[in-house]
């Protein structure tokens, strides 16, 4: 199943006859960020002890990738970060030095995203530390999930599977799991040049992510499990694919566009790899070539923890 339908079940139940009030979206709920009239993204992300982390991130991990998570949403709809808002949920006794290690790890995201803490709220919590963040910022040019076309070349950027080697094995992996660097600046990039057609970031494994590009823009894909860029780690696991497509936690962009724009598309990216993986097509479905599609890993309201 491309989504948990637990998740899956709650979001219809928050949608079902909500007031269609004040002056509609340019962007609406279906993709990661909204976009609002005068061209301002807002998103936000949730996580949650014990889910979302444990003790394999520091208190600073904690706080670069509560940063990071956010600012990949909003990068892979053209957004540029520039604002948030924070919400901490704590326990008793209050553990001041675990807050200091969290700020620390905050507030460097923030500088290296270039976004200001404007506000937020904190608050007592009978159970685990909980860090939400709501972040914003200015788009020129959105770019949704759904202007993917049949015909269309599939890329992804960077490396898979990297943080979920470091989950299951450590090593090298461990930094991708503990501060996600995704690129923001070309994701808007991408957006601003006209070159693509649909992107979103990948952070519930590239099965899932690709099954919702796939359903907004009306098509299925096909994907060469050969091509899928791995880094050495990845590439010498015996759990390589399954790191690489049902894992998640990469924050890297997957997008779509003709693939005669494969030159136009490597000088923007520069320094950033960008590889062709597949191409988007007109029936439905998911195709792996050259292997199995791997049982998605990770569910939101299951029994494993949730990127």
């Amino acid at each position: 199943m491309p989504d948990d339908p637990g998740e899956r079940s709650i979001i219809d139940a928050l949608l079902e006859g909500r007031p269609r009030v004040g002056p509609p979206p340019i962007v609406d709920v279906g993709d990661d960020v909204a976009v609002l009239p005068g061209g301002l993204a807002v998103g936000a992300d949730t996580m949650v002890e014990g889910v979302h982390w444990d003790d394999k991130l520091s208190p600073a991990d904690v706080g670069w990738k509560l940063v990071a998570v956010n600012a990949s949403d909003l990068g892979a709809t053209g957004a540029r970060p520039a604002w948030c808002t924070l919400s901490l949920s704590l326990p008793r006794p209050l553990d001041l030095s675990w807050v200091r290690g969290f700020a620390a790890g905050l507030h460097a995201a923030l500088a290296a995203f270039g976004v200001r803490l404007v506000g937020g709220d904190t608050t007592r919590s009978p159970g685990p530390r909980v860090a939400a963040l709501t972040m914003g910022g200015p788009v020129a040019r959105p770019l949704t999930r759904a202007g993917g076309r049949p015909g269309d070349a599939l890329f992804v950027t960077g490396t898979l599977g990297d943080a979920a080697a470091g989950f299951a094995e450590g090593g090298p992996g461990l930094a991708a799991l503990r501060r996600p660097a995704p690129p923001v600046a070309l994701g808007v990039a991408l957006a601003e040049s006209g070159l693509v057609n649909a992107m979103m970031d990948i952070s519930d494994g590239l099965f899932t992510d690709l099954s919702r590009l796939c359903a907004a823009s009306r098509c299925g894909a096909t994907v060469e499990a050969a091509a899928l860029p791995a880094s050495p780690q990845v590439a010498a696991s015996p759990q390589r694919l399954a790191h690489q497509v049902a894992w998640g936690d990469d924050y890297q962009l997957l997008f779509t566009a003709p693939a005669e724009r494969l030159p136009a598309l490597r000088q923007l990216s520069g320094d950033t790899p960008l590889t062709p993986i597949g191409r988007l097509d007109a029936a439905p479905g998911l195709r792996l070539v050259g292997a199995d599609w791997p049982a998605p890993a990770l569910h939101h309201f299951g029994d494993s923890p949730a990127c």
